[in-house]
């Protein structure tokens, strides 16, 4: 036994749990997290899996899966974890955290999707809003999996090309490894992320990026979420990727958080 709680990461639309990998690396490499156990699975439609006849990506069908991981580390670990995750998979943690505050006891969250006030969400959640199409990232995936795995790398670094090298390939796989069919219909219907946000009960950090560089957390969903208790909303230079812009300082962030949580 490490004396460190589990911790479970989602990634987010079109990554898998390989792209964690090189952030995982950075992370252990802080003082005292060398042992710490990690499990990054792959999201529905992702890394190979196929979604069937009805399925989908929303958050309501990922967010069973993803308690089914968390139960599964909290038995190996012997105690509450920390979840975390990016984008999609953030809005997933998310869930799971305000669904099951007996298993988490901490959550991290990188980029929420967050689009406008809590104010306005909780308004979309009352009226039913549909889930938008995602026809635009159907068609990418699409196109990602009959090109050359070179040329999707070469996007990937003329992109961003300041990332860590390891970022590339297991990015680029993931794009290529995706289900168009996951993203052909609904998206993951982050809608009701405030009212989630209002339930949980640990410790939480909302790790952003500048709006200007590409983060989805809006400056009204950032004043709204630092106002509940035990949040913390903290803006890094960066854009929607922020642990890839910037992973020292994303990982410095986790692991004092990891650090905090007894055991």
């Amino acid at each position: 036994m490490s004396g460190l709680p589990g911790l479970l990461l989602l990634h987010g639309a079109g990554d898998s749990g390989a792209c964690w990998g090189p952030f995982v690396t950075c992370l252990r490499a802080r003082p005292g997290l060398a042992d710490l156990e990690v499990v990054t699975p792959d999201a529905p439609g992702h890394a190979g899996r196929t979604i069937g006849v009805g399925g989908t990506v929303a958050v309501p069908d990922q967010r069973a899966e993803a308690i089914t991981h968390a139960e599964r580390l909290v038995r190996r670990t012997r105690g509450p974890i920390v979840v975390g995750g990016h984008s999609m998979g953030s809005a997933v943690a998310l869930a799971v955290a305000a669904a099951r505050p007996d298993l988490i006891a901490a959550l991290w969250l990188e980029d929420l999707p967050a689009l406008g006030s809590m104010a306005e969400d909780d308004a979309r959640r009352e009226a039913g809003s549909p889930p938008q199409p995602m026809d635009d990232l159907a068609h990418w995936f699409a196109s990602s999996r009959t090109r050359p795995l070179g040329e999707v790398i070469a996007e990937g670094r003329a992109e961003h090309p300041h990332w860590d090298p390891a970022e590339y390939e297991p990015w680029a796989r993931a794009k290529q490894a995706v289900d168009p069919n996951a993203f052909a219909g609904p998206d993951w219907d982050g809608t009701g992320w405030a009212q989630r946000a209002r339930d949980v009960r640990c410790p939480t950090i909302l790790v952003a990026g500048d709006p200007a560089l590409g983060s989805i957390v809006s400056p009204a969903a950032e004043a709204g979420l630092a106002a509940l208790p035990g949040w913390t909303v903290r803006r890094l230079t960066a854009g929607h990727d922020v642990r890839r812009d910037a992973p020292d300082a994303t990982a410095g962030l986790l692991a004092d958080l990891i650090r905090s949580v007894p055991t």
